[in-house]
């Protein structure tokens, strides 16, 4: 079976401690060597290449929980690795989720330090992450929710980002509808004003906006800004962290630290 792992015990802790991803026919121990048999032959562990056994390479994660103060919502910030390298990161809680990919850690003083981005939704309106723009003067052109442009009485606000960071959203009568991702904000040549021109590229497959629902003349837009860009970390009573290495090789990971506050959201 491919999807065959093995466990291992830890008499020291009275527990099962890991997976690992080879299955040995046989294991034995000589001192301090630990041995294994597959397919008649003798391997010796815990020497050559990590992450390779029996010829193939396979990546590494470790899955754990951070939990302190289980009865307060937190928002954590933060994960502080000490060891050899960093790591692929995938964040989650009960109510939201996030990464640390490799190069966002920052090594200080012997430990790498990694900001959390947030995962998934985008609305924040919770967070006053939304900026209001005010109501659509003119659809430029509304033949396809691809690159299309809405004009505005007056200039939008230039907190708004227009490098496909913030996203577009109107009020319609069932709700809140997402429009499309911002990428440019420009000037209306026959109105005399500076920033009252909002372009927005393509909507993406996920969230995909059929043309009859882009924002009409009189729809009232806003923007709110990206949750991964946000970094305030991810909120919830616990976090549970995977820790993973794609490309094998040696690492070592002596001890893994988060910095939370409460939550008063």
């Amino acid at each position: 079976m491919a999807d065959r792992k093995t466990i291992s015990y830890d008499e020291g802790n009275d527990g099962w401690t890991s997976f690992h991803s080879y299955t040995p026919e046989w294991t034995t121990r000589l001192g301090t060597k630990f041995y294994t048999f597959y397919e008649g032959e003798l391997y010796e562990h815990d020497t050559g290449s990590r992450t390779r056994f029996y010829g193939t390479s396979d990546s590494a994660d470790i899955t754990f929980n951070v939990n302190e103060s289980p009865s307060e919502n937190k928002i954590f910030k933060n994960l502080i690795l000490e060891g050899s390298s960093s790591w692929d990161t995938f964040v989650s809680t009960n109510l939201e989720s996030g990464t640390i990919e490799v190069d966002e850690y920052e090594t200080k003083e012997g430990f790498r330090y990694g900001y959390i981005r947030q995962s998934g939704g985008r609305l924040t309106s919770s967070e006053l992450g939304v900026i209001g723009i005010g109501p659509v003067v003119e659809v430029i052109d509304d033949a396809s929710p691809s690159n299309t442009e809405f004009r505005l009485a007056e200039d939008v606000s230039s907190n708004i980002i227009t490098s496909g960071v913030d996203h577009l959203y109107m009020n319609t009568n069932e709700g809140v509808e997402f429009v499309g991702v911002i990428n440019d904000v420009t000037a209306h040549p026959d109105y005399g004003n500076a920033r009252d021109v909002i372009h927005i590229e393509e909507t993406p497959s996920e969230d995909a906006v059929p043309p009859s629902f882009l924002p009409a003349v009189g729809t009232y837009i806003f923007a709110t800004k990206d949750v991964s860009a946000e970094s305030r970390g991810i909120r919830g009573y616990y976090m549970r962290v995977q820790l993973r290495l794609e490309d094998g090789g040696y690492a070592e990971l002596f001890s893994v630290g988060s910095e939370a506050v409460k939550s008063f959201m």
